[in-house]
């Protein structure tokens, strides 16, 4: 398409046959008034190439009838990507298949994934190379031949994101380090079993029993990957947020929300200080480092939610509000107030550095934007002369490098 004082008008029209690859109609049309704009990044027209063009709009809408919709045969369906606009610019209406609606972006709807984006992804091929020079319509239209191939040979679900995000070490998987494409190796150090959960596209999972555990395994694995993934817990564990799930029969007990000793803080905080610093010391230079919150005070929100289980678990169970106690009723003000408590834990605070000076940052405090008013104090390291993040008085439970 091109631009013209009515907008955006057809200049070029390809299409291609879906079992055969063969292109049965391929033509340059000219616009009914002058062109202000070729769009030459987008469309690939240009002012050379348009010059010959002598098919009008009509004769494209006469022909794409005879081919796609001839009298007495069934009617063929379009297949394209993102094909409102395509549409408009025919002045068409068909029966239409749109690889921008029938894969799924991977942060969700109403977002649509690009076509080249899709190609890559699933395809595993690269379109739309050409840079300033534009978009090939035959390429792009082969590119969502092959992406509907998919679909019918692997399903429905085929394409879609369960989650409304894709992992980052999918995403790492796929980037191009020094050594080439699917080069980056990452890495996580956790709690648990972690190559059964967020750990299980990284390259290297590192199960630990402890917080000095997931310290040596994240410096043990520094040299040998390009990303890393850490937590520490202590400190959560201190502050009583490590919840366990809840249920209608293990509801979290009100005991858990009971605030720590400020010694017993103090002595977590500064056992948590000193292994980031020692993690700290052990990285290469030009490594950036992001400490950041998982999440704020979930005990509220887990005793609700415990609640809420207990109550639907016993009307599933056929029994009546009348034979409860009062005090296990779920009540819409106790809805209101969940639904408010949700939000709350997702609250949290980044910190950003370099093992090089961060010339931007300069050290004093600043308040964070967790809820509890962390505080929040640059110290600049002595081995490295750079600036390092440290979270006082709340929670760091996620260390990157």
């Amino acid at each position: 398409m091109c631009l013209t004082e009515d907008g955006k008008e057809l200049t070029r029209v390809c299409i291609i046959d879906y079992e055969s690859g063969i292109v049965v109609y391929d033509t340059l049309v000219k616009p009914p008034k002058p062109v202000i704009d070729y769009l030459t990044k987008w469309s690939g027209i240009t002012e050379a190439s348009l010059a010959m063009a002598t098919t009008t709009l009509a004769e494209v809408q006469t022909h794409l009838l005879t081919l796609l919709a001839p009298p007495g045969r069934p009617t063929s369906t379009l297949v394209g990507h993102s094909l409102e606009s395509d549409l408009k610019a025919l002045r068409f209406c068909l029966l239409c298949i749109d690889t921008a609606l029938i894969y799924h972006h991977p942060r969700g709807r109403p977002l649509k994934p690009g076509l080249a984006w899709l190609t890559k992804k699933w395809c595993h091929r690269e379109i739309q190379t050409r840079g300033e020079g534009g978009h090939d319509p035959e390429e792009d239209a082969r590119a969502c031949v092959d992406l509907l191939r998919l679909k019918v040979q692997n399903g429905a679900g085929f394409g879609e994101f369960k989650t409304d995000y894709e992992s980052i070490f999918e995403r790492l998987a796929r980037a191009s380090g020094r050594g080439g494409q699917g080069t980056v190796r990452a890495a996580v150090v956790d709690h648990g079993n972690p190559s059964v959960m967020h750990g299980a596209k990284a390259t290297t999972a590192i199960g630990c029993g402890s917080d000095q555990e997931v310290l040596d395994g994240l410096i043990q694995a520094i040299p040998a990957h390009e990303f890393l993934f850490g937590r520490f817990a202590g400190l959560a564990d201190t502050m009583g947020w490590l919840t366990p799930k809840a249920t209608a029969e293990t509801p979290i007990a009100a005991a858990t929300l009971t605030a720590s000793s400020p010694e017993t803080l103090a002595a977590s905080q500064a056992t948590l200080n000193a292994r980031l610093v020692s993690l700290y010391a052990s990285l290469p230079t030009r490594t950036a480092v992001v400490i950041f919150t998982g999440h704020s005070d979930p005990r509220r929100m887990a005793s609700l939610n415990a609640r809420k289980v207990a109550f639907e678990s016993a009307i599933k169970s056929r029994k009546k509000a009348e034979e409860m106690d009062r005090s296990e009723w779920w009540t819409a003000s106790d809805g209101r107030r969940w639904r408010k408590r949700l939000k709350r834990p997702s609250g949290g605070c980044c910190f950003w550095g370099s093992s090089r000076r961060v010339r931007a940052c300069r050290p004093g405090w600043h308040r964070g934007n967790v809820n509890s008013c962390s505080l929040v104090k640059y110290v600049p390291s002595k081995s490295r002369n750079a600036t390092l993040f440290l979270s006082r008085r709340d929670h760091v439970s996620y260390c990157f490098s």
